[in-house]
């Protein structure tokens, strides 16, 4: 078995020459036999082991038992041992969700914290058993291909060499070098999906083939790489069909209906939305037919103009406020401050949209959002135009039009914020000053 688990390691190119290792260990079986592994691989490859062990508080006394098994475990074996402590049950009940999920939620915090801490790599032990479980586990739920494809062997700084190793033969590995380990007896209970589909599916799924965990291993592999193809197909239609903010609908229509889809998971995925086959469905009709659909509060798929896009919105209220050029104005997540700015020599009045004119600074003057009725002269086209058909012409996103702020007198619109200076605005060479606007984050 020490040849399977370096193998894996080599095959998936999981440890480098001087990395650091920690090891997850709860103290069972495949976390002994994972952290007895690359104490014997260390040296040929020259990385560090350590260890790490979350306290769940779950089980009472038997939690606290297995943390001092897995202090004990390491002292003997001069492992350096991060230890942390968790109320699972008090923690999952204030956040409403279940003890395996919020178990979960506590074990990668803890490893994403000393993977930036110590720069290492976090090995977990997950088996062939537990990749065989996983499957089953999403396959029941509906998942995609990604979810078919079982655990990743490696993802991020998270590596599993085991993952290629059955329990069974962990279990004898573990009887043949002699090594001591805990059970948790939650796991002998049916109390956790998982434990359902470990004692009542997989039996039945191993006497049809006795060798399933290897075969969906196979398949886990096959569906992977399908899965792969798929998303890098889906970024290189994103970017073939990008034009400005958003996505030109005639070429995504032209597009595999397959790869079209992961196109619209790939925008969810990125605007961190939690999406369902219906929302896939959804997106394609409006691709199709133009329009929009709310996905939830201030996030809109919108197509319109033969531009498709996913959109955050907004539900400010209309903004307006007096000129102060000494003092800056906190609109949102931006500071507008105002500086008067010398000039010297000629200025090329159309250089900067951000440059205006002393003279329209009047107790008039608002920094706001449009309004109807709204119009600006613009000064390089000599034309009067109103902000909505300017907009239109600009192609401005409709989410974005309402945050924009204008420098205007009434409905006169001197200054768009990053579009355009009225004909009054633009600053001219005769002048001996101007004021410069500056925007930034705040």
């Amino acid at each position: 078995m020490n040849n399977l688990i370096e193998l894996t390691i080599n095959q998936y190119n999981m440890v480098d020459y001087g990395d650091t290792v920690i090891v997850a260990l709860s103290g069972g079986a495949d976390s002994v036999c994972l952290l007895h592994n690359l104490v014997l691989l260390k040296d040929k490859y020259n990385f560090k082991v350590m260890a790490c062990h979350l306290n769940h508080h779950l089980r009472g006394e038997e939690s606290n038992s297995d943390m001092e098994f897995c202090k004990e475990l390491c002292r003997q074996n001069n492992i350096e041992l991060f230890v942390k402590e968790v109320d699972v049950d008090k923690l999952s009940n204030e956040l409403k969700i279940s003890h395996e999920e919020c178990g979960r939620n506590c074990r990668y915090e803890f490893f994403n914290f000393l993977a930036e801490k110590y720069n290492a790599k976090i090995a977990t032990a997950h088996n062939s058993d537990d990749n065989l479980e996983t499957t089953i586990y999403n396959m029941t739920r509906g998942a995609s291909l990604k979810g078919l494809s079982g655990i990743p062997k490696v993802r991020d700084y998270i590596i599993r060499p085991l993952i290629n190793t059955s329990r069974e033969k962990i279990e004898e590995y573990c009887k043949g070098y002699g090594l001591k380990y805990v059970t948790d007896s939650t796991n002998l209970t049916d109390e956790y999906t998982r434990n359902k589909i470990r004692h009542n599916v997989i039996p039945v799924l191993k006497e049809i083939n006795p060798s399933v965990e290897n075969t969906v291993l196979q398949m886990n592999s096959t569906l992977s790489e399908i899965a792969e193809y798929i998303e890098k197909s889906g970024q290189l239609l994103l970017k073939i069909a990008q034009s400005g903010e958003g996505y030109l609908t005639n070429k995504l229509k032209d597009a595999n209906i397959v790869v079209l889809k992961e196109v619209i998971a790939i925008l969810f995925r990125q605007n961190n939305f939690t999406y369902s086959r219906k929302h896939i469905e959804e997106t394609l009709t409006i691709i199709e037919n133009g329009g929009k659909i709310n996905l939830k509060k201030n996030l809109s798929a919108i197509n319109k103009q033969g531009l498709f896009r996913i959109a955050k919105t907004n539900d400010n209220e209309f903004y307006s406020a007096k000129i102060n050029i000494e003092k800056p104005i906190v609109y949102n997540d931006k500071v507008i401050s105002f500086e008067n700015v010398k000039i010297n020599g000629k200025f090329d009045k159309f250089a900067s949209k951000n440059y205006i004119s002393s003279d329209i600074i009047t107790p008039s003057l608002r920094l706001r959002n449009r309004l109807a009725g709204d119009t600006i002269f613009l000064a390089k086209r000599k034309i009067t135009k109103s902000l909505k058909k300017l907009m239109n012409e600009l192609k401005i996103p409709e989410e974005k039009r309402d945050s924009l702020l204008v420098l205007a007198d009434g409905n006169q619109v001197h200054w768009i914020e990053g579009i355009a200076v009225s004909e009054k605005a633009v600053v001219k060479n005769n002048m001996k000053e101007c004021v410069k606007i500056i925007i930034t984050q705040n």
